[in-house]
């Protein structure tokens, strides 16, 4: 069973899984070995999924324009691939997103993540242009979403 709920940006085990998703990235794209992921927006918002109280993977949603938002961070540890954390944060940050006034939640992803790509296709996003600052981004993709009313 999975527990998914908010938490700081200054939260313990965020930092401890966003440290994680970051250093699995950096030889995936070549980043240098000292690499951190951009700031956030002070409005964003912060998700970890837990399993018996484990912290098992987090994700931020942040607002980005009217009516829309983006997935960022959405990371699980390697140890919880595969049990359904993804989709049960995922469903989680579109409910989020919802909450927040959007319509539509989007997102970027690496084409060297084919399992995070699969992920957002089952889920119902499809891929779109890339969006700045990723639009000359060979590595980049991007997908959208509308959120139903419901989320």
């Amino acid at each position: 069973m999975f527990l998914v709920s908010p938490c700081t940006a200054d939260d313990p085990a965020l930092r401890s899984l966003v440290d994680a998703m970051t250093a699995e990235l950096v030889p995936v794209y070549g980043l240098p070995p000292d690499a951190r992921p951009a700031p956030m927006a002070p409005e964003a918002r912060f998700l970890l999924v837990r399993c018996d109280g484990e912290a098992m993977g987090c994700c931020a949603v942040q607002p980005a324009g009217p009516g829309v938002c983006e997935l960022k961070r959405m990371f699980v540890s390697p140890a919880a691939r595969g049990t359904g954390a993804a989709g049960a944060l995922l469903a989680h940050a579109e409910q989020l997103a919802s909450a927040l006034g959007a319509g539509r939640m989007r997102l970027e992803t690496g084409v060297r993540q084919p399992a995070a790509m699969r992920l957002y296709e089952r889920s119902g996003y499809r891929r779109v242009a890339n969006y700045p600052p990723h639009e000359r981004d060979p590595l980049s993709a991007c997908y959208e979403k509308g959120l139903s009313a419901e989320h």
